[in-house]
């Protein structure tokens, strides 16, 4: 997913060449005389839009704007919660339409909070996983241009948020895979491409380093396997010096069966996602 952070009001938002337009709403409406500001008053005075977030309704060719599709989406009092939860509905919403490429303004002065939550809420909203599916639903929307009021003062957390999304889809993408398509070899491999960014560092073990560290419960576990075990340690170098080291240690079993307490078939399918804690 392509995410851009720029400057755009609801007057700027009505040119903004797009599949779609989602324009997000408070609860205090929206100032002025534009044809978006417009299409708020209009919906609001009817009843049409009120101000639970969430509340969401949708045109198709709206006449004085570019985009195809427009969707004004209620976020209340504008908190993150709130954002979230009108960006999905917005997004669900747009699900028929086969938007690859959306517009989303705040109707108002956005947070920084609520900003991440836009950009985290547009990435879970059309995320598909695709790797072993025969036939997969290739994920639609593929660039999401953020308009704000003041883009400078919330670049760090637009940056910070889309690096969240790049994080935690990397994580989805391998904790969804079956466990044969994602074998420790091949979780350690995922390690060492990720360790290809700045400042990090990927070290891989075999059954020999742990055995020397004196793992045991580890090598006991990883004797019901077929697969050779791999220990992954990445190593993120970026606080200062003076700064204590924060150390995650997570379990990463790449499918768990159970051991003496079986999984009944209809759930050992999720056993898979034993390994999302690493």
């Amino acid at each position: 997913m392509d995410f851009q952070l720029k400057t755009l009001g609801l007057a700027q938002a009505a040119t903004e060449k797009a599949d779609a337009l989602v324009v997000l709403v408070p609860a205090t409406g929206a100032d002025g005389k534009d044809r978006i500001a417009t299409l708020i008053a209009a919906a609001r005075k009817s009843g049409d839009l009120g101000d639970k977030p969430g509340k969401h309704i949708t045109a198709y060719r709206p006449e004085g704007i570019a985009a195809t599709c427009v969707v004004l989406s209620a976020i209340g009092q504008g908190d993150a919660p709130a954002v979230r939860t009108a960006v999905l509905a917005a997004v669900q919403a747009l699900k028929g339409a086969a938007a690859k490429r959306i517009a989303l303004v705040f109707a108002g002065p956005a947070e920084a909070a609520a900003v991440s939550a836009a950009v985290s809420a547009v990435a879970d909203a059309s995320y598909v996983y695709t790797t072993t599916k025969s036939k997969p639903e290739p994920r639609t929307l593929r660039q999401c241009v953020i308009g704000v009021d003041r883009p400078a003062a919330l670049k760090p957390a637009f940056d910070t948020a889309v690096a969240l999304v790049h994080g935690v889809e990397f994580a989805k993408e391998w904790g969804n895979r079956p466990g044969n398509h994602c074998t420790p070899s091949q979780l350690a491999e995922a390690a060492r491409s990720l360790a290809r960014q700045p400042r990090l560092k990927c070290e891989v073990l075999g059954p020999k380093e742990v055995a020397a560290l004196g793992m045991g419960a580890f090598l006991a576990v990883a004797q019901g396997s077929a697969e050779p075990l791999r220990f992954i340690v990445l190593r993120y170098q970026g606080a200062a010096k003076g700064v204590a080291p924060l150390v995650l240690v997570g379990k990463g079993i790449t499918f768990d069966t159970g051991g003496v307490s079986l999984k009944p078939a209809a759930e050992m399918d999720e056993m898979k996602f034993d390994m999302c804690g690493a």
